[in-house]
């Protein structure tokens, strides 16, 4: 059992800094992301560290994963701040990727601040090598997490001119393939309690930096998938849960709780897709990056408060509604005062399976699904000048 209030001396110091008023400070962005952990196995390890800061900020336990649960597509979603039918990933391959037309969020955040400076450290090359337009200043590519933990407190102690850090820590997923994905594991389990020391060696390198007075950091921490047995990519409960957490001056303290037995609850949660939104939000205080048009992002932000600028979010529209979400046979498209032109229904490949072609006139469209598998989609509505995005869910 966890001692939730245990705070280490780091961390206390750490944090206390972090929520005093950040009025003037430099809004800058940590982000650990940690593969393949499990939420129940957070849960049950003791990681005083990572309990710390996840209660200093939002977390949650009871994400429901509604994409792909394999690396690439999962990061892929997570640093777009969209779904696989945008960014196009849907294996480790990057095949068919679309960075092009949904970047990284760092690269959408260079569009308003170009003189940002941001580095990625990973162990999984692909994650370098097989991404473009991802907006980094620096991809370092290392053997080992020991050796990104130590570059990563090296760049935070010796880069003045640092505003986005992210670190890929890839053990536990690959203890759990070779042990297998399970919290009553004690080789899993311990892999993740020297995860938490890692972190904390991250985040006394941040608390180091020499003008961190002057700072204000949005530290995030999530993973990407969970898993079963010795593998994922399924649709288990064991994989598609999942957690994530944020912390800092612009964030509410607070667990986020959801039902993952109601379906209709899954939406509530933060999502894979919420981190760039949310990341964006931190870094553009002056922009709702929901409201972007051009950027057609798929997730929402967790601030405090997000501000409403006098652009058009068509993903949030009121007139457009695609229900019932999640969908056992069918859904509906409606609209209460839009003429509707065109419905397209993509599967997560980016395949096309459903099209209806110059519609106009009805308020109410029903397209049947029943033939088509149990997963996430996205729908694409088209009125007049608005686009319509909405991923559904198929039970």
């Amino acid at each position: 059992m966890k001692n939730r209030n245990f705070l280490p001396i780091v961390c206390t110091l750490l944090l206390l800094t972090m929520l005093n008023s950040a009025e003037g400070r430099d809004r800058k962005v940590l982000f650990i992301g940690i593969d393949g952990v499990r939420s129940d196995a957070l849960i049950k390890a003791n990681t005083p560290t990572m309990d710390s800061i996840f209660q200093a900020g939002f977390f949650t336990y009871t994400s429901w994963h509604l994409g792909i649960t394999v690396s690439a597509p999962s990061w892929s979603s997570m640093l777009c701040g969209v779904w696989e039918p945008k960014h196009g990933v849907t294996s480790n391959a990057y095949t068919n990727s679309k960075y092009d037309r949904y970047p990284y969020f760092v690269t959408r955040a260079k569009e308003e601040r170009p003189d940002l400076y941001a580095v990625q450290i990973t162990s999984w090359a692909p994650m370098s090598e097989k991404v473009y337009n991802d907006g980094w200043d620096e991809k370092i590519v290392l053997n080992s997490d020991d050796a990104c933990i130590a570059a990563a407190v090296t760049t935070l102690e010796t880069t003045d001119k640092l505003d986005i850090l992210f670190v890929h820590i890839d053990d536990a997923d690959a203890v759990g393939h070779g042990n297998g994905f399970n919290p009553n594991l004690p080789i899993y389990i311990n892999q993740l309690e020297y995860i938490d020391r890692q972190v904390g060696e991250i985040l006394s390198a941040l608390k180091a930096r020499p003008n961190y007075s002057n700072e204000d950091w949005l530290v995030m921490f999530t993973t990407d998938h969970g898993g079963i047995g010795t593998g994922h990519g399924g649709i288990t409960r064991e994989e598609k849960r999942i957690w994530w957490s944020a912390t800092g001056s612009t964030v509410e303290p607070g667990e986020i709780t959801i039902n993952i037995n109601d379906a209709t609850q899954w939406f509530k949660a933060p999502l894979l897709v919420d981190i760039a939104v949310t990341a964006l939000d931190h870094l553009l205080p002056d922009i709702d990056p929901t409201q972007v048009t051009r950027w057609d992002l798929d997730g929402r932000s967790w601030l405090k408060k997000t501000v409403t600028s006098t652009g058009k979010n068509v993903n949030n529209d009121p007139a457009l509604k695609v229900s019932p979400n999640p969908f056992v046979e069918y859904i509906e498209v409606q609209s209460d005062n839009l003429f509707i032109d065109n419905i397209k229904v993509f599967d997560v490949s980016g395949a096309l399976i459903r099209e209806l072609k110059g519609i106009s006139g009805q308020s109410v469209y029903r397209i049947n699904l029943a033939d088509v598998p149990a997963g996430t989609y996205n729908v694409n509505v088209e009125a007049g000048s608005r686009l319509l995005n909405k991923t559904v869910i198929k039970f």
